[in-house]
């Protein structure tokens, strides 16, 4: 019953986001131009420059490390529903993302080398298992939507706020804030879109 009512609750907040923030829906935001693959064997014989959107779902390739890094013109990235732990330490490689998808994983903490990932403009990190973001997210100067419901965000890095021109989203919902401490995320991006909700995906 738990993971019937999580799997709703994630349906509803990706619809309702894309409404309400993005304006359009994620598949419109997506490099709709290129296909979308799922798979290593899938890319092997193409081109590499025609490799731009990857997804991997539930199990990552036991040679994803040594791989991806061929893929330097990879502009979209879904890792989810994988119980990882820690982020492939080659994702921070691919410096040329816009969207990174790393949803549904067990990931207790997300590296500063967040940072080196200059071009990405899409963060989304649902459900997960960490308390906060590195300061490291300030490079990220293109960055314009963070989806991150579900976690156990209450407060963010003061150097977030080298942002607020350019981060328009912030979906926060499914996480326990009280009022003072949505002022406070408020505070560092006055013209950011937040998203809160009354309820919580939060540990008894």
């Amino acid at each position: 019953m738990e993971t019937i009512k999580r799997f709703i609750f994630l349906i509803f907040s990706l619809l309702l986001f894309s409404q309400t923030v993005y304006g359009q829906s994620w598949h419109l935001v997506q490099q709709k131009e290129y296909p979308l693959f799922t798979s290593f064997s899938a890319v092997d014989t193409l081109p590499i420059e025609e490799v731009r959107r990857l997804s991997f779902k539930r199990r990552l390739p036991a040679d994803f490390n040594e791989k991806i890094l061929k893929y330097k013109y990879l502009q979209e990235l879904h890792l989810k529903n994988m119980k990882l732990k820690n982020v492939p330490s080659s994702v921070w490689s691919l410096t040329n993302l816009v969207i990174l998808d790393l949803s549904n994983n067990k990931l207790k903490s997300i590296s500063d080398s967040l940072g080196e990932l200059v071009n990405l403009e899409y963060l989304i990190i649902n459900w997960n298992d960490f308390y906060e973001l590195p300061k490291q997210i300030s490079k990220l100067t293109n960055l314009q939507y963070i989806s991150m419901f579900s976690t156990y965000v209450t407060d963010f890095p003061a150097e977030i706020s080298v942002l607020q021109n350019s981060l328009k989203g912030v979906d926060m919902r499914g996480i326990r804030l009280e009022d003072e401490e949505k002022s406070n995320l408020q505070r560092y991006l006055p013209d950011t879109k937040f998203l809160f909700s009354n309820y919580c995906n939060c540990k008894n």
